[in-house]
């Protein structure tokens, strides 16, 4: 086979591409694909510690840190072995275009985002607020993370969770369980009453002091209703801003997806600023 000694800056160049794919044409294919899977396994191990420890500002930085720091190895690692082959190296089979094109297919775009989907569907995944039914509780512009474990698709009464539009599957929606299967709901006067019992909520905020009677819509005054099994009924911290249970009825079991965790991420777009106090904050 020719002599194609191996320039460092191009195995760095195809590192930062796909791990693993600058250790192939270095000659190191079998370093790389470790690589690949300690960065795979890495990911997975952070997806599992944000939903098992509610992760603060610090926690996140630090998995930041990890994630980065890894991928700064993984680059000086491919510039390394490339370094020991700079002005001799016999080209392997492998080093061709389309077996470097072939592993960025099959790793990257497919085992990558495989194993992604999965702890989106399983573990982890990340939602952006579009509107303000949850404030004061969730801002716009909050990023938050739901756990998706089979756990937290069974929630309880307070709990946080996104689950599917009942009127349109296609969209996700995020509100407060405030009673659960077998319960009796009630609002009077925008008092909520569960199983007959008025129910103190610190978090619910009404921001128009007019009462709205029953019979021209059900914001305001409502029920009683009873709760079927195996369903939630949701509403929105921001009750009289809210479109929620009360008036598209209940949430089925299967329609949950999880159960809010924490905020990662928030972004005030009026003033155009961080909101650092809310970045790690859990969300109750």
């Amino acid at each position: 086979m020719a002599n194609k000694p191996r320039k460092p800056w191009i195995a760095g160049v195809l590192t930062l591409v796909s791990r693993g794919l600058g250790h192939l044409y270095a000659g190191s294919p079998k370093r790389g694909v470790i690589l690949f899977g300690i960065e795979q396994s890495l990911a997975i191990t952070l997806g599992i510690a944000t939903i098992v420890y509610t992760p603060n500002i610090y926690s996140l930085l630090v998995f930041v840190a990890i994630g980065i720091g890894f991928v700064i190895f993984c680059i000086w690692d491919a510039v390394k072995m490339a370094k020991t082959k700079r002005d001799q190296y016999e080209l392997a089979k492998y080093n061709r275009w389309f077996a470097y094109v072939g592993y960025f297919i099959v790793m990257s775009l497919g085992v990558s985002i495989l194993i992604s989907e999965n702890v989106k569907e399983n573990l982890v995944k990340a939602y952006k607020l579009p509107s303000g039914a949850m404030e004061d509780t969730l801002l716009v512009g909050d990023h938050i993370l739901v756990d998706q474990r089979n756990s937290a698709r069974e929630p309880r009464r307070g709990d946080i969770v996104i689950f599917e539009y009942p009127e349109d599957p296609t969209k996700d929606f995020i509100k407060r369980v405030v009673a659960v299967g077998g319960d009796t709901i009630e609002v009077r006067n925008k008092t909520l009453f569960v199983n007959n019992s008025p129910i103190t909520e610190a978090y619910a905020v009404h921001k128009e002091t007019d009462i709205i009677p029953a019979t021209q819509n059900p914001r305001d005054n409502l029920g009683p209703q009873v709760v079927p099994s195996g369903s939630f009924f949701t509403m929105g911290d921001n009750r009289d801003r809210s479109y929620d249970s009360r008036f598209w009825g209940f949430v089925s079991k299967d329609k949950v997806k999880g159960t809010v965790k924490s905020i990662y991420w928030s972004w005030d777009r009026k003033k155009g600023e961080v909101r650092w106090a809310r970045i790690g904050k859990k969300v109750q």
